[in-house]
């Protein structure tokens, strides 16, 4: 399953990097790019999808200042939860608008 283009307000921010909408998520023989999503904010914030292979799951990242040491946000989700990743995108760019 691909997400839809109209499924995520950016709220602004800049996509630097994008393969978040060419990618299907449900077959298991798709190739997922590891930098699935990074979107830039003004604010010096930044969210960051990966998808970790080994794994076979995502995290969605807020950054804050180039400190990747030090996430503001990480939360962890399985591969095939689409649902899920969209909605954790979603609080994702809420806490970085909000800085």
């Amino acid at each position: 399953m691909n997400i839809s283009r109209t499924a995520i307000d950016f709220k602004g921010g800049r996509i630097t990097d994008d393969t978040l909408y060419i990618t299907d998520f449900d077959d298991p023989t798709s190739y997922i790019d590891l930098d699935v999503l990074l979107v830039e904010y003004a604010n010096d914030y930044v969210v960051d999808v990966s998808f970790h292979e080994g794994a076979n799951n995502l995290s969605v990242n807020v950054i804050y200042g180039s400190d990747w040491e030090h996430r503001v946000y990480r939360k962890v989700i399985e591969r095939h939860d689409v649902a899920g990743l969209i909605s954790s995108i979603k609080e994702a760019i809420d806490i970085a608008v909000k800085g």
